[in-house]
């Protein structure tokens, strides 16, 4: 198989993926963390959020560059969607159990909404835009997905990240109060 021949390949096997770049919001996940729990859940989707902030920059950095081969977008575009996707299935399994999460959570849940569908839309928007420019892939309109993807994810993490740690904060203040025992000095 020619270099060429492979680039195509790939690049038709990165199309045909494209309708699975959206997470399906809202509906009930298969993951097998449906019944997970929700604050091991944000953190991980923290923890992938962060990561594909870094995969989006990397791809806005090499989209600068027009001296690398189209080839070079293929596997920072293949991650993004996979941290899309499975930051989606984490906030669809979320939401499938919406009834038993705590206020934060709930919160925290209806602020990243939002943000990841953004982000999955402007996802697929680079895998589109890879499969019919390939040879353009150093434009503005090109690095503008990444960079929204990028402050997309970014502040995906930082609002888990604030959640979490008021989480964390709301639960030492309760093992605070049960050490205080009125009229004691």
């Amino acid at each position: 198989m020619t270099k060429k021949s492979f680039s195509l390949t790939v690049m038709a096997a990165i199309g045909s993926l494209v309708a699975v770049a959206t997470p399906s919001f809202g509906k009930t996940s298969t993951a097998g963390n449906d019944t997970g729990n929700p604050r091991v859940m944000l953190e991980e989707m923290r923890n992938v959020a962060s990561n594909t902030a870094v995969e989006a920059d990397h791809l806005s950095m090499d989209a600068r560059n027009a001296a690398l081969s189209s080839d070079s977008h293929l596997s920072p575009l293949w991650m993004l969607k996979q941290d899309v996707n499975a930051m989606g299935k984490e906030i669809s399994a979320l939401e499938a159990e919406r009834d038993t999460l705590q206020p934060w959570e709930q919160q925290a849940v209806d602020k990243v909404v939002p943000l990841l569908k953004e982000a999955a839309t402007n996802t697929e928007e680079a895998i589109e835009y890879f499969n019919t420019n390939h040879n353009f892939l150093w434009s503005p309109q090109y690095r503008g997905y990444a960079d929204k993807v990028k402050q997309d994810s970014d502040q995906i993490a930082r609002t888990l990240k604030n959640y979490l740690k008021y989480e964390k904060v709301q639960n030492e203040e309760q093992q605070l109060r049960g050490t205080i025992t009125p009229g004691a000095n």
